[in-house]
C-alpha cells in the first residue's frame, strides 16, 4: 500500500520548483487540494523559528510503506577537494550550520521513515571508485553523486541505469529539475539526474559577480535595469572592462595585481558561448544528438567571445598564470575581486561564499546576451564539478532505492533547499534584493549541451583551445574535430544500445 505524505514548500524557495510545479503537476495539486487531510493548509515548522508561510502550496509525494529492515543505504560523493567537498548528503549532528543541520534533519526523517542508516563514501576520485565496484558485480553502495562529465563516462560502460525505469521516481514532480533533466536524455532514457536532492548542480552554475562601487565610482549604468531591459550583453561587459582595467601598481605593465575589467578562467569561452543560446550538439525529435554548431550564428558569437577573453585591456584569467602562484583561484580571481580589483568575476556560483566578508558591495549577474536581439539569458554549469544523481547498475533493489531517492529528493526542498537558498545564498552571502530577482533568472534559464555533458572528443576543449591560443580559425578547427565528434557519438549511441 502507498502512503501519501504531506510537505509544504515556500513560494519562493526555488524557482525551478514553482515553475515547473505550475507547468506539470496541475493534476497532482488538483488530487491534493481535494485531500480532506489538507484542509488546513497550514506551513509547518522546518527549523526557520516556525514562521508560516501564507502563500505555500501543498505537494505530495508517493511512496510505498517500507520497512528496510535497518539497510545501511550508502552514498558516494566527492571528498578531499579544496572547494567541491559535498556537504549536502551527511551529517553526523547538528551544530547551528544551516546546511549541516537541514541535512542532519533530512536524514532523520528518512531513517525514520524507511529504517535505515544513511552513510556516506567519500572518495577524490569517484569516478574511479565506483567503477571498479561496479564492474565487480559488488553490491557496495546504493546511489553516487558523479560529475556531469563523470557521469557521462559511466553512462558509455554502461555502468549505470536509466533512472526511468526505477520504480518511483517521478521527474515531473517539482522537486526534480525538468529543463536539466530533459536535456540530459538521450535515445529516451535518463542516467543523471538533477533537482533538489543536491546542491552542487547550482553551485556549479555560472554567473558574474559585480561590484557595485566600481560600477558607481565608473559611471557606469545600472546592470540590473540593463538585464530587465533585456540590454546585459556581451558587447557591454567588454567595453565596461575596459573602462575599468588600469595599471595601479605603476610599474608600467598589466598584471594580476592591477585592476581589471574581469577575472576568470579559459573555460568561460564555452560559458559565455553558451549564454549565447547556441549549442555543440541539438537534440531531433527521436531524442537522438546532431552536431549543430556549424552555423554563422555560432562562429560570430565563437569570434566575439574570443575577442573579449584575448582582450589583455579588458579582463585577465587566472589560469594562465598556473605554477606562479600557490592558488591561482584564490591569489588572482578571488583576491582581485575581493580587494576591488576587478568589476566583474566571471564563475560558478560556489565562489559567492567566499565574498561574505568582502567591504565593497557586490551583486549577481546573469551570463550575459550575445546581443540585443537575442530573446533570451541563458545561463550554464560547469560540467566538470555540478553533480547529478546516479544509479549503478549493481544495485540489488531498485524499488528500494527509488523509494528512498524520491523521498530523499522531496523532503529537500523544506530543509536543505530552504536552507541552502533562502539563509545561506540570499541570506548570507548576497547583499541585496536584485540579486534575489537575477538568481531567480539564472536558475530557471539553464541549458544544459550534450557535447559539453558527454565532451565528446574534447568539445569544451575546442572552445578552451581558441581562448588558450587567443585567435578564432574556427572552420578549420572544425573541419578537423567534426569527424572525432561523429564518430564519439556513434560509440556512446551503440554502447547505450548494447547495454540496454
Amino acid at each position: 500500500m502507498k502512503k501519501i505524505i504531506k510537505y509544504i514548500a515556500p513560494l519562493l524557495v526555488w524557482p525551478v520548483i514553482i515553475s515547473v510545479f505550475l507547468c506539470s503537476c496541475g493534476a497532482d495539486t488538483a488530487n491534493t487540494a481535494n485531500n480532506p487531510e489538507n484542509e488546513e493548509n497550514k506551513a509547518h515548522d522546518a527549523g526557520d523559528g516556525g514562521v508560516e508561510n501564507e502563500t505555500a502550496e501543498i505537494i505530495a509525494y508517493e511512496v510505498p510503506e517500507m520497512d528496510c529492515g535497518g539497510h545501511n543505504f550508502r552514498v558516494v560523493d566527492r571528498g578531499g577537494w579544496v572547494y567541491w567537498t559535498t556537504v549536502d548528503m551527511y551529517a553526523e549532528a547538528e551544530t547551528g550550520e544551516p546546511i549541516n543541520d537541514a541535512v542532519y534533519r533530512r536524514n532523520r526523517i528518512l531513517e525514520e521513515k524507511f529504517n535505515i542508516e544513511i552513510t556516506e563514501i567519500q572518495k577524490e576520485d569517484v569516478l574511479g571508485y565506483v567503477q571498479k565496484i561496479i564492474q565487480s558485480g559488488s553490491d557496495d553502495f546504493d546511489v553516487l553523486y558523479p560529475t556531469m562529465n563523470n557521469a557521462a563516462a559511466l553512462i558509455q560502460k554502461g555502468l549505470i541505469v536509466n533512472l526511468y525505469d526505477v520504480p518511483y521516481l517521478d521527474f515531473h514532480k517539482p522537486w526534480w529539475d525538468k529543463v536539466a533533466n530533459d536535456s540530459m536524455t538521450i535515445s529516451g532514457k535518463l542516467y543523471g539526474a538533477a533537482g533538489n536532492i543536491t546542491t552542487t548542480t547550482n553551485d556549479a552554475t555560472w554567473c558574474i559577480m559585480f561590484n557595485k562601487d566600481l560600477n558607481r565610482d565608473y559611471g557606469l549604468e545600472d546592470p540590473y535595469k540593463q538585464v530587465q531591459d533585456g540590454k546585459w550583453t556581451l558587447d557591454v561587459l567588454h567595453s565596461n572592462c575596459r573602462e575599468v582595467t588600469k595599471d595601479i601598481n605603476g610599474d608600467g605593465a598589466l598584471t594580476p595585481e592591477d585592476q581589471w575589467g574581469a577575472v576568470n578562467q579559459h573555460e568561460c569561452a564555452y560559458c559565455l558561448f553558451a549564454a549565447s543560446g547556441q549549442k555543440v550538439i541539438g537534440k531531433g525529435a527521436d531524442d537522438l544528438p546532431f552536431i549543430a554548431l556549424n552555423d554563422d550564428r555560432s562562429v560570430s558569437v565563437v569570434t566575439k567571445v574570443i575577442d573579449f577573453l584575448s582582450d589583455g585591456q579588458a579582463q585577465v584569467k587566472a589560469d594562465d598564470y598556473n605554477g606562479k602562484y600557490t592558488n591561482v583561484w584564490d591569489e588572482v580571481n578571488i583576491k582581485s575581486f575581493n580587494e576591488s580589483r576587478a568589476l566583474y568575476y566571471i564563475s560558478p556560483i560556489e565562489s559567492v561564499k567566499f565574498m561574505r566578508n568582502m567591504e565593497a558591495n557586490f551583486g549577481i549577474l546573469p551570463l550575459p546576451k550575445y546581443d540585443e536581439a537575442q530573446p533570451n539569458y541563458y545561463n550554464a554549469f560547469q560540467y566538470g564539478n555540478a553533480t547529478v544523481m546516479c544509479v549503478p547498475v549493481s544495485a540489488s533493489d531498485p524499488e528500494r532505492t527509488g523509494a528512498i531517492l524520491e523521498a530523499w529528493a522531496a523532503e529537500s526542498v523544506q530543509t536543505l533547499t530552504k536552507a541552502y537558498y533562502e539563509i545561506n545564498l540570499i541570506g548570507k552571502y548576497s547583499r541585496d534584493d536584485e540579486s534575489e530577482e537575477m538568481l531567480d533568472l539564472i536558475f530557471s534559464t539553464r541549458v544544459i549541451d550534450q557535447g559539453i555533458f558527454f565532451n565528446w572528443s574534447g568539445m569544451l576543449d575546442f572552445f578552451v583551445g581558441f581562448s588558450q591560443k587567443k585567435n578564432v580559425d574556427f572552420t578549420s578547427q572544425y573541419e578537423k574535430m567534426e569527424p572525432k565528434w561523429t564518430l564519439a557519438m556513434e560509440k556512446t549511441l551503440e554502447a547505450i544500445e548494447e547495454n540496454n
